[in-house]
């Protein structure tokens, strides 16, 4: 079969390629059967697939910071004498963010989805700094990306709400919604949109539309509805307040 993620000819459980589960696979923490395709146990939780290695960014980083000194230090050490008249060299600090950026391994979506993962994760810690950091690298990262599955609109359209940009979330939305009017992720998207940028009428709407098509689009059980799972109640919240 091919592996819903990377699209690469697997056989087995995981795909030899991505580390994504295959069809029949279980979670090595409760056992469970697996979603093919999904980065988290819908039963427990658990990452799915194993942590990337940061090496290669580390390699990169250290190449970038030692060419970037080499370029400065002619200019800045002709300003950092001493009082003796000596010349020293100046002191170099790297921004702190750049320490353990997502790994550059792996196909551009799993880039992009590295560095969603990245900035929801620094945002729910309360890391405001990392956040903002790497949140134009997310957003620029899926834009460059071209056509994207209604997945990939999502994690573009909730960045888009991170940054503000209420109106090219909704865009993101409506994309996701041409493809399929009743998509959950895409009425809950529009709807958070919409709220923010204080237009109460078409949130309500998207709202309505949202809690018309719940139950029967949950049952379709597509592989984003099990990876956003614990959103959606959530969302199934938001819909409830501003539909009344």
């Amino acid at each position: 079969m091919r592996c819903p993620s990377c699209q690469t000819e697997a056989a087995g459980a995981f795909c030899p390629a991505c580390g994504a589960p295959l069809q029949g696979a279980h979670c090595s923490t409760c056992d469970a059967e697996l979603v093919a395709g999904a980065r988290f146990c819908t039963s427990c939780g658990a990452p799915v697939r194993p942590a990337p290695s940061h090496l290669p960014w580390y390699i990169a980083g250290a190449a970038l910071i030692a060419l970037i000194v080499a370029l400065l230090y002619p200019a800045l050490s002709d300003r950092a004498e001493t009082s003796r008249g000596d010349v020293v060299a100046p002191a170099f600090a790297p921004n702190p963010m750049s320490a353990a950026p997502p790994p550059l391994t792996g196909t551009p979506r799993e880039q992009a989805d590295r560095l969603f993962n990245r900035v929801m994760t620094a945002r729910e810690s309360g890391d405001t700094a990392q956040a903002s950091f790497f949140l134009p690298m997310a957003i620029t990262a899926y834009e460059q990306m071209g056509e994207l599955e209604a997945d990939g609109l999502y994690h573009l359209g909730v960045l888009r709400l991170a940054a503000g940009k209420y109106s090219a979330a909704r865009e993101a939305a409506e994309r996701i919604l041409a493809g399929s009017a009743d998509h959950l992720l895409g009425l809950a998207l529009a709807t958070d949109a919409a709220e923010r940028a204080g237009e109460r009428a078409r949130a309500r709407e998207y709202a309505r539309r949202f809690l018309a098509a719940y139950e029967r689009e949950r049952g379709k059980r597509l592989p984003e509805y099990q990876d956003h799972a614990a959103m959606l109640p959530e969302y199934y919240e938001l819909a409830q307040r501003l539909s009344s």
